[in-house]
């Protein structure tokens, strides 16, 4: 699917702040950058695994949450041409992103992808509780323009959680929190 908008400043023109979408913030440890650039309709699920995983590590989240219950995917913009100027500001500060977007399956998986090597490989053993598959190529995250690679130390973490795994994470809150505790720990063992 072709994305309708080729970057952010492209859908502020065409869509409505606070009606189509709305852009949710938290500013705490700056060093880490959580974001949900899919939320709200679009990839259900990702901005509540962002925000909890956000406030057990004390860093910064950044959700762009689609409102629009009619055609969602159409405020969808891909990772290298987002653009939103706060979310490439907090990403260019900090040291270490996670960018969590939903990935469409029947499989109940976790694709993990980035640059980060070393954080992948902490967060590949510590969800090992978890279903995680080889990750396909368009799900990488590794282009150098994919926000979560545009840190300090240009490369980020991309986790792609399919469908059927969000719905058993929102489902039952023992696992959510299970699978938000093994990210932060994670990323605690690299830092």
């Amino acid at each position: 699917m072709r994305d309708v908008y080729q970057s952010f400043q492209e859908l502020s023109q065409c869509e409505r702040a606070g009606i189509d979408y709305e852009i949710e913030c938290v500013i705490r440890r700056r060093e880490i950058v959580v974001l949900a650039i899919h939320g709200g309709t679009m990839e259900i699920g990702t901005e509540e695994v962002a925000e909890k995983i956000a406030e057990k590590l004390n860093a910064t989240v950044y959700v762009f949450k689609t409102l629009k219950t009619e055609n969602p995917f159409e405020l969808h913009v891909t990772s290298a041409n987002y653009d939103e100027e706060m979310a490439r500001h907090l990403v260019k500060k900090s040291e270490v992103t996670i960018s969590l977007h939903g990935a469409y399956s029947d499989v109940c998986t976790t694709y993990i992808g980035g640059r980060d090597e070393k954080l992948e490989k902490a967060v590949r053993h510590a969800l090992s509780g978890f279903p995680i598959s080889e990750t396909p190529v368009h799900l990488k995250g590794v282009s150098p323009r994919n926000i979560a690679n545009g840190n300090q130390r240009h490369k980020g973490l991309q986790l792609e959680i399919t469908t059927p795994q969000y719905e058993q994470l929102l489902q039952d809150n023992e696992l959510f929190n299970e699978y938000v505790n093994a990210v932060v720990s994670a990323v605690n063992s690299v830092m």
